[in-house]
């Protein structure tokens, strides 16, 4: 679902920020001219809206290099300076101070932010129930932090989550992402709470 909620933020918005939370790129060629599940940001890398725009930006954020392949590493480096990798290895003990300056950094700019968040990120010892379990990643109290910052920004338009596998998983895995979701209401409530004091 990722890239047509990114498309439909460039149809309606003058710029955007696109901030990919995920182990993986997600960059792969579509196959046999279709698209999937680990090519939705080469769709939105390749859509020549996404160009017009000097403006508009695409994170990806605690993305694992054990994970990456050398391919799609070159292929995001190419679309500089539209693109900008944070790998986990250099966020991981302090992921919220590096998110809070991607969002602080896009609402100057005005742009609108996606927030797009792939719970495979997340150390699988808290979230299991994920077709690619992560070894390492971010931990659940990291993962909810980052959706409630999220949800404070105005700026943050829409918030999807994927991974979710609850055949292999579905009792804490689904505790967690309404854990998430449920942060970033409440970081949306206290920003609509402090615009009108």
């Amino acid at each position: 679902q990722s890239y047509p909620n990114a498309s439909a933020l460039l149809s309606n918005s003058k710029s955007i920020c696109v901030i990919n939370i995920d182990a993986h790129l997600d960059v792969r060629p579509l196959k046999e001219n279709k698209s999937h599940s680990g090519s939705p940001f080469r769709l939105l890398l390749e859509d020549q809206r996404f160009h017009q725009n000097h403006s508009n930006k695409f994170i990806e954020f605690a993305s694992q290099g054990s994970q990456c392949s050398i391919e799609h590493v070159n292929y995001i480096r190419s679309k500089s300076p539209l693109t900008q990798i944070f790998w986990y290895q250099s966020i991981r003990d302090d992921p919220l101070t590096p998110f809070r300056s991607i969002i602080k950094s896009a609402e100057e700019q005005k742009n609108d932010i996606f927030v797009s968040f792939d719970i495979d990120s997340i150390i699988s010892s808290s979230c299991p129930g994920v077709s690619a379990p992560a070894t390492v990643g971010l931990t659940a109290q990291q993962a909810c932090d980052i959706a409630f910052y999220a949800g404070q920004s105005l700026q943050v338009k829409l918030m999807d989550l994927s991974e979710y596998n609850p055949k292999i998983e579905d009792y804490r895995t689904g505790k967690l992402v309404t854990l998430i979701f449920y942060h970033f209401i409440l970081g949306r409530a206290k920003a609509i709470k402090d615009s009108m004091q």
